[in-house]
C-alpha cells in the first residue's frame, strides 16, 4: 500500500513567506526612520550642534613689574682674614684674648718669654755705644792729622822760601854749604808734608770705617729690637678673633699658628657661572640674596669684580660680590646664601600661569576666553619664573592685558570651542 504524497503547494507557500520577512522588516524600519525626521547623518549633525560647552577654569593675565635674574648659591667669606703666626720661638707666658672677642689694630693678643731677647738688645746697645766712641776717636785723629798737614805745609813753604833766598844771594855773601843745606831742608819738608797727608787720608778712612761699624751695630740693635717685639703678638687690624690656637704655657716654634683674625665688616662671596651667561651678567651691578639664618629677610650686595678670563677646565667664570655694609653686621662668614643677580632694570610684563601654556609642534600656545569661546593664541615666551611665564607678544594681535587664560580643561580644547567657566 503506497503512502500518500506530501502536500507540496502548502510547503512552497511557507518558504516564500519566510523569505519575505527580512524585506518587510527593512521596509518597516525605513518607514519608521522617515517618519522620525530623516537620515542618520542628519541626526549626528544635530547632536553635534547641541553638544554642551566644555567646562574650564581660568586665571587673569597679571601685568606687573619684573626683572630678569640669574639664580645661584654660594657661601659668604671674610675678605680680610689673617692667620697670625709666630715669628720667633719661645714659651707662651700670657694669652689676653679669646675666640669671638673684638680687637683693635695693634692690640696685644699674647706674650712670649722675652728675657733672652731683652738681653740681646742690651748687648747690641753696648756694642753700638762702643762703636760710637771709636768713631769719635777716629774723628779726633782725623782732625789732628789735618792739623799736622797744615803745619807740614807751612814748614815746606818756609824751607822753600829760605832755599830760594839763599840761591838769589850773590856768591861770596853765603856759603855754598848753606845753599845745599837749605835744599836738603826743602826736601825734608816736602817729605814730611807727604807723610802728613798720608796720615790724614788714613785717618779719614778710619772715620769712614768707624761710621760703618756704627751703622752695622745700629742695624744689629734694630734687629734685636724687632725680635724682641715679635715676642709680643699684636692684632693685624680691627676685627674679631675667629680662632685661638694657643692656651698659654706651651713652647712654640717658628711659624706656629696662634690666632685667626677676620674683619666682619668686609664680607664677600664668590659665584661661578657658565660662560653662556657672561653677556647677561657683564652689565649687571646689583645682587640680592637670602640665608636660612634670616628666612624672612632680603640682603643686598654689589658686583665687585667679574673675572676677565674663563676657566678652561669647566667653562665657567668667577664673580666677586661685596655685601652691603648696612647688612654685613647681621651676617657671618661661612653662611650659605641663595643669590639672585639682577641682570636688567624693572619693566612691566604680562605674566600667565605656567599651567595655561601648552606646547604644540614646537610652539607655545594658550587659550583665552573671548565672547564665551576659547581662542587659541600662539605666544612668544619671555622671562620665566617658578609659576609664571612672560608673554612678549602683547596687543591687538597677541595677548591683551584684560584677557583671562584657561588653566584647566584645555588639553583637548579646540579653537573657537564654546566653554563654560567654573570657579
Amino acid at each position: 500500500m503506497r503512502s500518500p504524497k506530501p502536500n507540496r503547494p502548502e510547503s512552497d507557500d511557507l518558504v516564500k513567506f519566510m523569505h519575505s520577512v527580512p524585506l518587510r522588516l527593512a521596509l518597516i524600519c525605513a518607514a519608521t526612520l522617515t517618519a522620525c525626521g530623516g537620515s542618520p547623518k542628519e541626526d549626528e549633525k544635530d547632536s553635534s550642534e547641541q553638544a554642551p560647552p566644555t567646562l574650564v577654569r581660568t586665571a587673569p593675565v597679571e601685568v606687573r613689574s619684573v626683572r630678569r635674574t640669574v639664580e645661584t648659591t654660594s657661601y659668604i667669606e671674610a675678605e680680610h682674614r689673617v692667620t697670625v703666626l709666630s715669628k720667633v720661638t719661645g714659651r707662651v707666658v700670657e694669652v689676653l684674648v679669646d675666640e669671638g672677642m673684638k680687637v683693635e689694630s695693634g692690640a696685644v693678643l699674647a706674650r712670649l718669654d722675652d728675657r733672652e731677647a731683652v738681653s740681646a738688645v742690651r748687648q747690641a746697645e753696648i756694642l753700638l755705644e762702643d762703636a760710637k766712641v771709636r768713631l769719635d776717636l777716629a774723628k779726633l785723629e782725623s782732625d789732628a792729622s789735618s792739623h799736622r798737614v797744615g803745619q807740614a805745609r807751612v814748614e815746606r813753604d818756609r824751607a822753600q822760601a829760605t832755599h830760594d833766598r839763599n840761591r838769589e844771594l850773590s856768591e861770596g855773601l853765603i856759603a855754598e854749604r848753606e845753599i845745599e843745606e837749605s835744599g836738603y831742608a826743602v826736601e825734608a819738608a816736602v817729605e814730611a808734608l807727604r807723610v802728613a797727608e798720608f796720615e790724614e787720608r788714613k785717618a779719614r778712612l778710619e772715620v769712614e770705617a768707624a761710621k760703618n761699624t756704627v751703622a752695622e751695630r745700629q742695624s744689629k740693635l734694630d734687629d734685636a729690637k724687632i725680635e724682641l717685639s715679635e715676642h709680643t703678638i699684636h692684632a693685624p687690624f680691627d676685627g674679631i678673633v675667629e680662632s685661638r690656637l694657643v692656651r698659654g704655657g706651651e713652647t712654640i716654634s717658628l711659624s706656629t699658628e696662634l690666632f685667626v683674625v677676620l674683619d666682619p665688616t668686609r664680607l664677600v662671596s664668590y659665584l661661578r657661572r657658565p660662560q653662556r651667561e657672561l653677556g647677561l651678567i657683564r652689565d649687571a651691578s646689583e645682587v640680592v640674596f637670602e640665608t636660612d639664618a634670616w628666612p624672612d629677610r632680603e640682603f643686598h650686595a654689589s658686583i665687585d669684580v667679574v673675572s676677565p678670563v674663563i676657566d678652561a677646565t669647566n667653562g665657567s667664570f668667577k664673580i666677586r660680590i661685596r655685601v652691603a655694609a648696612t647688612d654685613a653686621h647681621e651676617l657671618r662668614p661661612g653662611m650659605f646664601v641663595r643669590a639672585r643677580i639682577l641682570t636688567e632694570d624693572s619693566r612691566d610684563a604680562a605674566m600667565v600661569p605656567k599651567s595655561a601654556v601648552l606646547n604644540e609642534r614646537n610652539e607655545s600656545v594658550v587659550f583665552v576666553i573671548r565672547g564665551g569661546k576659547a581662542v587659541r593664541l600662539r605666544i612668544d615666551p619671555g622671562l620665566e619664573e617658578i609659576d609664571h611665564l612672560e608673554v612678549l607678544n602683547r596687543g591687538v594681535d597677541g595677548l591683551r592685558d584684560d584677557d583671562v587664560v584657561v588653566i584647566s580643561g584645555h588639553r583637548d580644547l579646540r579653537d573657537q570651542a564654546a566653554v563654560e567657566v567654573v570657579s
